[in-house]
């Protein structure tokens, strides 16, 4: 069920088309994002490899991934909570569409973590994914848990729903494009291709996942419409893991509890302190072991240390013969559940038999307590609570900064200027903004200029960073609708910066065209010495006149999608030699 050996999912293998589909589009929540995760993510949706290959570090074959992705992609995350990358990349300006920033008012938080896939194939029935997480979109290294469903064809079994199951998904929806700005024609036309997915999610019948699993439910909170859960009624046991707590839900779960009822806890040591005796008595609590949290410093070479700790949210509580099991992004603080934050949790239901706490237990700490990856909490060695109050204040205000109304003005001809229109929030906390692509940060205030910015500059991410004396400074990544980029020339900029030559140019239409994307990379670095010639080569020519014919008769629109290629570059990149058979080959397929 939950065995740390056994049932991994990694995001490949969550987001992949079933076989002979391709992704039609993908739209994802988070609350907080890492922008060089998004970028290694469309090598995913757009490439379908493995987001930590060696590719992801190549910019030819990440244009591609972009390029393919960025039209068909769209995460929602918490505004404010976007990492700043540790060296931006200059193609970050082409994934500007692929985000929706969601400013929720009084201090609540946008928290869930889904992704919601369509997947099309030429004469078959479309196909939907929905996968709930309890994991951010982040490097972060944590323990987190997903659950995967795949829609059911016609004739397929398919697990029972409650009757609100379908319109929990679909309120969900909903929610999500009523709620956030499509301030650009191509955020309006992701909005609108969302809401036409809407009745598909929702009507969708789902595959068994497993003898276990009986039913199951979707319950999103903090959309403005109540679905029933049972997470609070009583039971005879419950298992719960999370990294946050609040000491007056932990009341709430206790003093549901039966007689002689069984309680576990996972959380962080961090929170132990918000449990008192009573409460660490009722409940078994465990911890990471501290080997564990501090073993990832071994192995991160860029001298950064990054500790791994519990992340996953988990509550599995079972009554009679009856089992239900929680998963999804809700810690189980008063947040989540009763402060009005956005969540969504998905619950499985089965029969204790099948689906215990007993099993639970075996699969989280094995039978080796020296392999077990945690330990029972001392009651007499809780440490006291950390002074988070300085680091807050400065979340506070990029949040408070980031929630107010803002434009930006690109002025023309260049080299450019961006003047920056704010009402600043009213805080001590000083706060610093700066372009992403070109470092310039100014303290804010009402107007902003920001001078002698390149075509290439030119981006509506923004690097915000607040600072209090005696503390490290806070930074985050902010997007800002700015008028006036001119975005056409800007992405050509961006493609000609990549696409420098003509060795590249077709080196990047031998990728496009292939069958195996990771394949063809490899062998475009083994060939990365030589050079490429076209028509007057032994290798390349043949290779590259035999995937064009191929595009012709299996996938035209790979002829298409060098068309718009060739449209991006400067003419003296692309050979004479190559576009005189590529016309020939349009004029054959009548593209």
């Amino acid at each position: 069920m939950l065995n740390t050996q056994s049932d991994r999912l990694d995001y490949r293998e969550m987001l992949s088309p079933p076989m002979g589909y391709k992704v039609s589009f993908a739209f994802g929540t988070t609350y907080s994002l890492d922008l060089e995760t998004l970028t290694a993510m469309c090598a995913i949706i757009g490439l379908n490899v493995e987001a930590d290959t060696e590719l992801s570090e190549s910019p030819l074959h990440m244009l591609e991934a972009i390029r393919r992705a960025s039209k068909k992609l769209l995460v929602f995350c918490q505004g404010a909570q976007i990492k700043v990358p540790d060296k931006p990349n200059k193609l970050l300006p082409l994934l500007e569409s692929c985000v929706c920033e969601v400013n929720l008012k009084n201090k609540k938080s946008f928290h869930p973590k889904t992704w919601f896939i369509h997947y099309t194939s030429k004469g078959m029935p479309d196909r939907y994914r929905l996968v709930v997480l309890s994991r951010n979109f982040t490097f972060d290294r944590s323990w987190d848990v997903a659950v995967r469903l795949d829609s059911a064809s016609q004739g397929d079994s398919a697990l029972r729903q409650e009757p609100s199951t379908g319109k929990a998904i679909g309120g969900f929806i909903r929610w999500l494009i009523d709620n956030t700005s499509a301030y650009n024609p191509d955020l309006r036309k992701k909005h609108k291709t969302i809401e036409k997915l809407i009745d598909g999610f929702a009507a969708s019948s789902w595959k068994p996942i497993g003898r276990e699993i009986e039913s199951i439910d979707f319950i999103p909170y903090g959309i403005g419409q109540y679905f029933n859960s049972n997470l609070f009624d009583d039971f005879n046991k419950l298992f719960v893991i999370s990294p946050f707590l609040s000491k007056g839900i932990m009341e709430q779960f206790a003093q549901r509890r039966r007689p002689n009822a069984d309680c576990t806890l996972i959380t962080r040591n961090s929170e132990l302190p918000k449990l008192n005796g009573n409460l660490l008595t009722i409940f078994e609590t465990y911890v990471v072991k501290d080997i564990v949290v501090d073993g990832e410093d071994q192995v991160i070479e860029s001298g950064d240390t990054q500790q791994q700790d519990i992340h996953a949210k988990v509550y599995l509580r079972t009554k009679g013969e009856d089992s239900e099991l929680y998963i999804g992004s809700a810690n189980a603080s008063y947040s989540a559940f009763q402060g009005g934050n956005v969540e969504c949790l998905f619950v499985l239901r089965g029969k204790q038999k099948n689906l215990s706490v007993e099993k639970l237990k075996m699969d989280l700490f094995g039978t080796d307590e020296k392999k077990n990856p945690f330990e029972r909490v001392n009651l007499s060695a809780i440490p006291k609570p950390d002074d988070e109050t300085e680091t807050m204040r400065m979340e506070t205000a990029i949040r408070e900064f980031c929630a107010t109304r803002k434009q930006a003005v690109v002025s023309d001809g260049e080299p450019y200027s961006v003047t920056v229109k704010i009402r600043p929030p009213q805080t001590d906390v000083r706060l610093t903004l700066s372009p992403l692509m070109k470092p310039n940060a100014q303290q804010v205030s009402e107007v902003m200029v920001f001078p002698k910015l390149g075509l290439c500059d030119l981006s509506e991410w923004y690097e915000v960073t607040a600072k209090l004396r005696g503390q490290e400074p806070l930074r985050r990544v902010i997007k800002i609708p700015t008028e006036g980029i001119p975005t056409a020339d800007r992405d050509k900029a961006l493609y000609s910066d990549v696409i420098s030559d003509r060795n590249a140019f077709l080196a990047y239409i031998a990728f496009l065209l292939s069958d195996d994307y990771l394949s063809a990379f490899i062998e475009s670095m083994k060939k990365a010495k030589g050079e490429y010639r076209f028509l007057n080569m032994n290798y390349d020519s043949p290779i590259l006149y035999e995937r064009m014919l191929k595009a012709a008769a299996n996938s035209p629109d790979s002829l298409r999608d060098i068309r718009e290629i060739i449209s991006m570059l400067n003419a003296h990149v692309v050979p004479q030699d190559f576009l005189r058979l590529y016309e020939q080959f349009e004029k054959a397929v009548k593209l």
